[in-house]
């Protein structure tokens, strides 16, 4: 037996159970939804083995009568959570993932890293994320930190670099020292939209969080965290290069992984860095352990053989034209 749950319920499910990861709570459907027009936050659930497994996705909204679910687009997660909010054990959690597919058109799905499911068939795609272990204190997640990057952020410190939590009315700061930074890694704009970034505050209340790094008062860098019951993930960050020379990430990355400690997550999350060598070898000298995790991709026979039709018909136009 399948269903999806309204808002409502899942909001109320959450209030008593909230999810590991941030990704897998409705505010983070709920902010894409607000931000992506054909996104509409949608939960669904399962019953295996006599107990009911939430899933958090969003479905698109299609003119046609496809039921089309993502979980997630733009870098997040899910989780497979059991009535209790907790993640189910991996086999169960691919067994659920089977039972739903089997009950939409589409099912794309990234499961949370840090409880991994156990899927047969093969992923359509791999990532790694880097994350630091909690879980023993912050003595003993600090003690991973490479030596030279400890001695780098107490440099940060005697010059003067303070690491605070901003307030909401510094959002648009932010975003201004996002977008510079996108333009100095070569783009041209940032990965995620100005709307995005206001709809996860607007969702998120406490639990996202503006952190900035200054220099006498003036913003050498910054970063988003999100938080769920069980993970600290650092979803945003820029620096200001004319900075660099007070290692202002270092401090941060520090800062934070006290606040993660602080507040009792097992996790600190640092996310994906695919190609980008140097973001690797920073979160590895930070103490931070390479997770791989997969996307798997199901589809029904009907919404294969639509798409095989419209792709052929517009190959055949395109030839004629």
């Amino acid at each position: 037996m399948t269903g999806e749950l309204d808002n409502a319920q899942w909001l109320a499910f959450d209030r008593i159970h909230p999810a590991p990861t941030f990704f897998a709570r409705p505010a983070w459907a709920l902010a894409l939804a607000d931000a992506v027009p054909n996104l509409r936050a949608s939960a669904l659930w399962a019953i295996v083995d006599g107990e009911r497994y939430v899933v958090p996705t969003v479905r698109t909204r299609s003119r046609m009568p496809f039921r089309e679910h993502l979980a997630f687009p733009m870098g997040g997660y899910t989780c497979v959570l059991d009535s209790r909010g907790k993640p189910a054990q991996a086999g169960v959690g691919g067994r659920v993932l089977s039972v739903l597919a089997s009950s939409v058109d589409r099912l794309d799905v990234i499961p949370w890293p840090l409880a991994p499911v156990t899927i047969e068939k093969a992923p359509a795609a791999t990532y790694e994320t880097a994350a630091i272990d909690c879980s023993g204190g912050c003595e003993r997640a600090l003690a991973g930190v490479r030596g030279v990057t400890r001695r780098m952020a107490g440099q940060a410190e005697r010059r003067g670099v303070v690491c605070e939590r901003g307030s909401l009315h510094e959002l648009g700061e932010y975003w201004t020292l996002l977008c510079e930074a996108s333009r100095g890694w070569g783009l041209e704009r940032p990965t995620i939209s100005r709307s995005l970034l206001e709809a996860v505050f607007a969702r998120g209340d406490g639990d996202v969080q503006l952190w900035f790094a200054r220099v006498e008062g003036a913003i050498a860098g910054g970063g988003v965290i999100l938080y769920g019951t069980d993970e600290l993930f650092f979803w945003s960050a820029a620096m200001r290069r004319e900075y660099g020379r007070y290692r202002p990430s270092n401090a941060l990355n520090l800062a934070l992984i006290a606040q993660a400690c602080a507040r009792g997550v097992h996790w600190y999350n640092l996310g994906a860095s695919e190609g980008l060598e140097g973001v690797a070898r920073f979160k590895a000298d930070l103490g931070a352990t390479s997770i791989p995790y997969h996307q798997w991709t199901y589809s029904a026979p009907r919404f294969n053989l639509y798409h095989r039709a419209r792709a052929h018909l517009f190959s055949r136009t395109g030839a004629t034209t």
